[in-house]
């Protein structure tokens, strides 16, 4: 049986992600077990995760036991890399607490989870969940070397049966041969954007999204590797629509 790890830490954020990850798991017919890693000294919020448990005892009913919690001590990174390597699991669902000020994605928990391990992960801020019918995948750059990440990105979203758009930067609208001969069908450029001193092109994105009411964001986890400031990523998980983001 195909599984979607669902991440807790047991806070009313996490709360919302839990929700969105058990009915996203319930709509497209997976199983769910959802994870609390117990990191030393950590403080549980009692409350939390009872209600978690509550959640989870309803779900139980819904997806016949299809949902499992699981508590696991250790290094937070570690525990996930070695479960995502386990092959049991399809995806990874996570919230995210969002931003403060120019908080970069370095060290913050959403991106120990991206970089720790190969699994898409889909970060969610505070939504209900609704099926993936449109999802916008915003290009900056050059994406050949990223073949592996646009594979999986082409293997969920055909899943979810998600229609995939574009947004490229104005000139290269070239690189829509290439993503969509590894999508294997053809994807619309939906936006070309032209430089603008007052928006980033992510923000150009987001706002693009938020007015044709997409379902979903693409990004590349690579971004938050690089050794300068990559804002495409962190821009498009903190969106202010709150459109949850599948990160491959």
């Amino acid at each position: 049986m195909e599984k979607i790890l669902i991440l807790t830490d047991y806070t009313p954020t996490c709360y919302d992600s839990v929700t969105y990850g058990l009915d996203f798991c319930r709509y497209y017919g997976f199983g769910a077990e959802i994870l609390h890693i117990e990191e030393e000294d950590e403080d549980i919020n009692v409350h939390e995760r009872m209600r978690v448990m509550e959640l989870a005892s309803l779900y139980r009913g819904k997806m016949q036991g299809r949902v499992d919690v699981v508590t696991r001590g250790g290094d937070f990174s570690s525990v996930i890399s070695e479960m995502s390597d386990s092959g049991g699991y399809t995806l990874i669902v996570m919230g995210t607490h969002g931003r403060s000020g120019f908080q970069s994605l370095t060290g913050s928990a959403a991106a120990r989870v991206i970089t720790s391990q190969d699994l898409p992960v889909i970060v969610v801020q505070s939504k209900r969940f609704s099926p993936v019918r449109v999802a916008l995948l915003p290009v900056a750059d050059s994406v050949g070397q990223y073949s592996g990440e646009i594979e999986k990105m082409a293997a969920i979203t055909r899943m979810m049966g998600a229609d995939v758009r574009l947004v490229c930067r104005r000139g290269e609208e070239y690189h829509a041969g290439e993503i969509s001969d590894l999508f294997g069908r053809v994807l619309p450029v939906d936006l070309s954007v032209d430089y603008c001193k007052d928006r980033t092109f992510s923000l150009q994105a987001i706002e693009h999204g938020e007015k044709i009411g997409a379902d979903m964001f693409l990004g590349f986890s690579h971004e938050i590797s690089r050794p300068t400031f990559a804002p495409t990523l962190e821009q498009l998980m903190f969106n202010l629509a709150l459109i949850p983001v599948m990160c491959c």
